[in-house]
């Protein structure tokens, strides 16, 4: 007997609030990459190297979720909530010691692309493994392998769009544009990197397909998970702890006595 597939549709207003998310962390982990610079000898440029590590791999993490419930089927689903917090803690752990091996010397192609790929696996063990906490009973999953490779290189691809932009921002060229050229910069580069971040998400949600395999077993939706209260707990934390990241970054900004001329990639040493 051939089974079909389940049937789905995508609610858009989710998928624009995945891309807000995406483009939010991604202009406020540029920001934090001004702060930390390129020498982490002082506590300091360790404290905003973690918190670009954090702000960019929750972000990731956030939008991924957030996205996730815009996949809209009429069955009862669930989610592995110990495997969907791992996920979050696998992004912001590979994002982390890439950005170490982007500073850790003479920038160059080949450290870009290890740092690319080191981001780049954190990202797509971040989505796979946040996949595999989505439970939907009576179905059997479905690979293609096509898209599941689409994802990867996106994700490596766009790992190295970010990282280079990182290293722009820490650099002698940041230092010579004035604050409102780095700040077109910088919402120009959120911009694509929350399309390169967003598209990788859905690209690796076409390479898993759900085929029903036991009807009885399916349920209906109103037995899953609450998609709307979820994604709107996320979206709220979400801008909560970007908003967190930008009040510290003011208050040093304050504290260093140049609020009044705040010019993030000044900071680069």
């Amino acid at each position: 007997m051939e089974h079909e597939m389940l049937h789905h549709n995508w609610m858009g207003s989710y998928i624009l609030l995945s891309y807000v998310i995406a483009v939010a962390a991604s202009y406020m982990s540029l920001e934090l990459a001004g702060r930390a610079g390129r020498v982490f000898t002082s506590a300091a440029s360790r404290f905003w190297l973690i918190a670009q590590a954090l702000v960019l791999g929750y972000g990731i993490w956030a939008m991924h979720f957030v996205g996730m419930m815009a996949f809209q089927v009429n069955a009862a689903t669930s989610l592995n909530y110990p495997i969907t917090v791992l996920s979050g803690l696998i992004a912001v752990a590979f994002v982390y010691p890439a950005l170490l091996v982007l500073h850790s010397g003479a920038f160059n192609l080949r450290r870009l692309g290890i740092a690319g790929a080191i981001a780049g696996a954190g990202i797509v063990a971040m989505h796979y493994s946040g996949m595999a906490a989505y439970r939907m009973p009576g179905t059997e999953l479905q690979i293609n392998f096509f898209a599941l490779i689409a994802s990867v290189v996106i994700a490596v691809g766009a790992s190295m769009a970010a990282l280079f932009l990182f290293h722009q921002l820490t650099s002698d060229w940041a230092k010579r544009q004035t604050k409102t050229q780095l700040n077109l910069v910088k919402a120009g580069a959120a911009a694509v990197m929350g399309v390169a971040i967003t598209g990788m998400h859905y690209t690796g949600m076409a390479a898993l397909q759900y085929k029903v395999v036991d009807e009885m077993k399916v349920g209906i939706a109103a037995d899953g998970i609450d998609t709307t209260l979820l994604a709107l707990v996320i979206g709220v934390v979400s801008f909560l702890l970007l908003g967190l990241a930008l009040t510290s970054v003011l208050m040093d900004a304050g504290r260093g006595g140049d609020l009044d001329d705040l010019d993030f990639g000044s900071a680069a040493d």
